[in-house]
This record gives structure tokens, C-alpha cells and sequence, in this order.
């Protein structure tokens, strides 16, 4: 079920979560795995298991119905996770995630999470909506449930046959750069990816696609979100007073030994920050930053049937991706690379 809409759309804010432990039993995140903007000096987020891949995110302060969400499946394993929904619990913003079996049955999966609420213009190109209505051909998104820095409204429009959308952000037009990262939304172990983005006069555009557990495209809610130059939590970037420390990069050569990211499609690797082919599908992304901390989101790109995840990080500033057909079976893809870390002073 939806987001109802929201009666006020505060308070805003941010936070995330890492789930390193697929048992949530305790509910407690450690403080190096978790911030909210709300108390950015305290952990106080937590992460509750319900029953077998389903959990509850609790983020205090932040009640909102409003803002976005983003979900990535952390481990070795072919598990994938999404967000079912979310919703204020008094104080605390609860949001709930499924995680699932390549073959699409629940099993119990560590997982990063983030969550942004922004109101108001400004700051860096930065949008995001959710797509609520997966069978209306051309729609506008809740205004709660959508942001564009220009003060423009999103909108979505349904391609021709089932799973296929375009995501439109009016005024955030730029050629061949930002990055993107997309999350199924619903029960189901429906997935989705970022076919691919780029502008269409003064508005970009960012083609989404979805499919069900055997890798046939199918209509599906998700939330997606587009940054240029900063992250997308709306946050202040490293260096500036309590900026993020923050990197993206779009990894569009799957079968290079290695290689540097494309210049534009990149943000706060260092000139020499590099993306490795382990093996089929398992690739390593140096961005410079120490990843020990934070959130990283991953996203499958280019249009093809491949699933990709984080498989650990936490090793200098090195984070391992690994992507798999919707069997689960190692394959080489594209994909999308995310990391903010907690806010450092300036």
C-alpha cells in the first residue's frame, strides 16, 4: 500500500542505516553505521526484524509522510532487497524492507538504507520521486513524495508495454553526468533498474525498468533519485562545515581489468580512483574515501536483466559490487555507484 498523503510535510531531514547482520533481533545499530539529522551527535536509529527478510527501520525525529528512500542488498549471497513502505510511528519515521531469495522468496539479508526529506530550492541539481502509480500512462508524482531543487514538479510517464517509465526533472538538464539510483517499492520481489539518463531540453530524463523474480519485465512502484555534484541526502559535501564526505561513479566498462570512471559521471574520486573486474561480476571501486563509515547504494544500469549489490566494504577506502543474472548465476554489468559517509566538520 502507498504512502498515505501527508497532512504537513515536516519535519525534514535525513538519515541512514547499515544492516550488518541479517538478525536484527536487538534491534541496535552500531554508531559507525548509522546517522540521522535529527541527532547527528547520537545513534539513535534502529532496525528491528519482523519475521523472515522483512525489517523495520526506525529513524526518530524524522515522521514524516514524505520523502524518498533507497535500499541496497549487502553480501556475497544473490539476495536483493527493496522497500515496502513508509510511514511516521509517532516520532520515528518506520520504514519497512523485504529482502529475497534470487528465485523470490524471503530470506534474511544485511542491507544499507537512506532516507531524505527536503523541502525549498537550491543547492546542487538534486531530484527524486516515487512512482506510485506503475499502470497510469503519464501522472505527477505526490508533491510529499518528490523533490527538484529548481522548484519544478516531476513527473512520470509509462512507456509502451509493461515495466518500462521515464522519469522526467524539469530544469536539470545536463549532458552525460550525475548519478542515479533506483528502488523497487511493494511486497512483492519485484526489482528495478536505471536503463539509462540524460537530457531532453532543459529537462532530464532517467528511463527506469522493472521485473519480477524470473527477470520478465513488470509494472512495479519504485523510488528514484538523481544528484549531480553532491549525494543524495540533500547534505552539505566534504569539506565545507558539516559537509559529507561523498563519491559517486557510473561503472560503464564491466569487462576492463581496470579503469578510471568517465569525469562526468563521477564525483569526489580522485583523479586516480579506480574501478577493478575481479572476476565475472565482482568488481572493486577505490573512491578515495575512507568507505569504513556511511551508506553505499548500488544500482544495475544499461538496460540489461543484471541485479547488482554491495558485497562488503569497510577495507580502506575500497567497496566490493557484485552483480548476478536474475538466477543469481555471476555476470559482468553496468552499474551505479553511491557512497555518502557521516558529516565531518569543516
Amino acid at each position: 500500500m502507498a504512502p498515505a498523503p501527508a497532512q504537513a510535510a515536516g519535519p525534514y531531514g535525513s538519515a541512514f542505516v547499515w544492516l550488518d547482520t541479517p538478525d536484527a533481533s536487538m534491534c541496535v545499530v552500531p554508531a559507525e553505521h548509522q546517522w540521522n539529522s535529527s541527532s547527528p551527535w547520537t545513534p539513535v536509529n534502529e532496525v528491528c526484524q519482523d519475521d523472515i527478510g522483512q525489517y523495520s527501520v526506525l529513524l526518530p525525529g524524522l515522521a514524516a509522510s514524505a520523502g524518498t528512500v533507497q535500499v541496497t542488498a549487502y553480501g556475497s549471497d544473490s539476495a536483493h532487497c527493496k522497500v515496502a513502505s513508509w510511514a511516521p510511528a509517532g516520532t520515528n519515521q518506520r520504514i519497512r524492507v523485504r529482502c529475497f531469495t534470487a528465485a523470490g522468496a524471503p530470506v534474511d539479508s544485511q542491507f544499507t538504507l537512506s532516507y531524505t526529506n527536503l523541502t525549498g530550492t537550491g543547492g546542487y541539481p538534486l531530484a527524486y520521486a516515487f512512482n506510485s502509480q506503475p499502470t497510469t500512462a503519464d501522472y505527477t508524482p505526490p508533491l510529499n513524495y518528490q523533490f527538484n531543487s529548481t522548484g519544478a514538479s516531476n513527473t512520470i510517464t509509462k512507456l509502451s508495454g509493461a515495466g518500462r517509465y521515464m522519469v522526467k526533472l524539469p530544469g536539470l538538464a545536463a549532458a552525460s553526468a550525475g548519478n542515479v539510483q533506483v528502488t523497487a517499492y511493494g511486497p512483492g520481489s519485484e526489482w528495478c533498474t536505471v536503463w539509462n539518463w540524460g537530457p531532453n531540453g532543459t529537462a532530464q530524463h532517467v528511463q527506469v525498468q522493472c521485473y519480477n523474480a524470473a527477470g520478465a519485465l513488470v509494472d512495479s512502484k519504485f523510488t528514484v533519485s538523481y544528484v549531480r555534484n553532491g549525494n543524495i541526502l540533500g547534505r552539505s559535501v566534504c569539506c565545507s562545515s558539516d559537509g559529507h564526505p561523498t563519491a559517486y561513479a557510473l561503472a560503464n566498462n564491466p569487462t576492463a581489468a581496470s579503469y578510471v570512471p568517465a569525469p562526468a559521471f563521477k564525483f569526489g574520486f580522485s583523479p586516480t580512483g579506480l574501478i577493478k573486474r575481479l572476476s565475472t561480476g565482482r568488481y572493486e571501486v577505490d573512491d578515495n574515501w575512507s568507505s569504513e563509515q556511511g551508506t553505499l547504494h548500488v544500482t544495475a544500469s544499461g538496460g540489461g536483466t543484471a541485479r547488482c549489490k554491495l558485497e562488503s566494504w569497510g577495507t580502506g577506502s575500497k567497496a566490493l559490487v557484485r552483480c548476478a543474472t536474475p538466477s543469481g548465476e555471476p555476470t559482468d554489468a553496468i552499474y551505479t555507484f553511491h557512497h555518502v559517509g557521516p558529516f565531518v566538520i569543516g
